[in-house]
C-alpha cells in the first residue's frame, strides 16, 4: 500500500511523495528530487536520521540549515 511520505527544506518548499512500503529516506529523497547538502541536518519527525532509515506513512523528513548536531 502506498505511504505518503512529506520531504521539507527549511526555508523553502514541502513535497508530498508516495512510496511503497519497506523504502528509505534515500527513496523519499530521491523521488522528491532533493539532495541533502554537507552544510544541512536532516531530521526524521523530528530526529536525527540517515539515508538508510525506513520512512512510514505520514512521515516528514525536515532537511535545513544549521541545525547539524555536534
Amino acid at each position: 500500500m502506498p505511504q505518503e511520505v512529506r520531504v521539507v527544506r527549511v526555508p523553502g518548499a514541502i513535497q508530498t511523495v508516495m512510496l511503497e512500503d519497506g523504502l528509505t529516506v534515500k527513496d523519499a529523497l530521491s523521488a522528491a528530487n532533493t539532495e541533502v547538502s554537507s552544510e544541512e541536518a536532516m531530521k526524521l519527525n523530528g530526529n536525527d536520521c540517515s539515508v538508510t532509515d525506513l520512512v512510514k506513512d505520514g512521515d516528514r523528513i525536515i532537511i535545513s540549515k544549521g541545525a547539524k548536531g555536534n
